[in-house]
């Protein structure tokens, strides 16, 4: 290595380290003491170079593939927007940062080499939020602008990625619900834990960060409380626009509903009972009393989190296997260059992509 693939790869082993979670006498244990904590310190300085043992064995003890080592440009991301936990370590955080910075990276590699970029436009940009009910006008603009009428969005993440917005959908962390970002090119990703969540709740988490990254609050300064409260009702009024849910449930004042009502919105619009019982509060088609019965109800049969029916979509990024599959077989990249963007070995690459020629 010259002195600039030095500090390269020096750059580099500091974010696969930190992707991982780990320090650097975690890494020095896991090589076995291969390498000291001294010396990994030295390579991340630019010091040192490592052998290529000592390299592969360093991307074994990463799970990442060498080549990881020789990007040049590490993808730039703004300000991260957590929605986490105070559990949330800082050594935690880092991880799930560079996890998120890792996918991006080789999603925006493969789209390049096939140039197949998509430019990010917000069509929300210049859309004045002064006032809560200029959520809903923002919600019903979005919805006409991406032409998605008012019917039901049966695959969020994949809709959201043909507009050019990367999803990211994790387990590996238990702290936090989701983040939002922009990398420094004007690309926006929204990134949802998963682990133990509904598909409601899945689908609500995503358009809540998306609201977070679409929508100009700055009226509300540093109100994080009302922020939240803001994207949660944008969240609400997207996923479930009034005019359907007036059209399902009745646009009269109703005293009483029937909960299988309920499960048939949620089944057709993948937004929890909860969250449309909130609704109909807040359109007034039921009383406060009413809704409080509601509430209380739904948690003596079924707990603070659970509830009957479920959503019978499905919420599944089949973006980037799609250009893999598609530049394998237009010859486009070699098994070993699909093996490092799926950062996956040539045997697994194979079982999972199957051509016929």
């Amino acid at each position: 290595m010259n002195n600039n693939d030095q500090n390269v790869f020096g750059a580099r082993l500091k974010l696969a380290r930190k992707m991982a979670g780990m320090s650097l006498q975690d890494l020095s244990d896991a090589l076995v003491n291969k390498v000291t904590k001294q010396a990994l310190n030295k390579y991340e300085q630019g010091l040192m170079n490592p052998t290529v043992d000592v390299l592969l064995s360093i991307a074994k003890a990463l799970n990442v593939k060498p080549d990881y080592f020789l990007k040049k440009k590490s993808l730039e991301l703004g300000k991260v927007l957590f929605r986490k936990r105070t559990t949330l370590s800082k050594k935690d955080e880092e991880a799930i940062i560079e996890k998120v910075r890792d996918y991006v990276e080789r999603y925006q590699e493969l789209e390049h080499i096939l140039s197949v970029e998509i430019a990010f436009e917000n069509p929300l940009d210049k859309f004045p939020i002064n006032a809560k009910s200029d959520i809903e006008s923002a919600a019903k603009k979005l919805r006409t602008d991406w032409n998605l009428g008012s019917t039901p969005i049966q695959n969020l993440v994949e809709m959201l990625e043909l507009k050019g917005i990367k999803v990211l959908l994790m387990d590996e962390v238990d702290a936090i619900d989701g983040l939002a970002v922009f990398t420094s090119s004007g690309t926006p990703i929204v990134v949802v834990n998963k682990n133990g969540k509904s598909l409601e709740r899945i689908r609500f988490t995503i358009v809540h960060e998306l609201a977070h990254l679409l929508l100009d609050l700055s009226v509300l300064g540093e109100d994080n409380k009302l922020i939240e409260e803001w994207c949660h009702f944008f969240a609400s009024n997207f996923l479930l626009p009034s005019e359907m849910l007036v059209k399902m449930i009745g646009n009269g004042k109703r005293s009483y509903i029937a909960i299988s009502e309920l499960i048939t919105i949620k089944e057709y619009f993948g937004i929890s009972i909860r969250a449309i019982v909130h609704r109909l509060k807040t359109l007034e088609i039921i009383t406060d009393n009413y809704y409080q019965r509601w509430i209380i109800y739904m948690s003596k049969t079924y707990g603070q989190k659970d509830e009957p029916g479920g959503y019978i979509g499905e919420e599944k990024s089949r973006g980037f296997d799609q250009l893999i599959a598609r530049a394998l077989a237009e010859g486009i990249i070699s098994l070993s260059k699909a093996a490092n963007l799926c950062n996956t070995n040539i045997d697994n690459l194979r079982n999972h992509f199957i051509s016929v020629g």
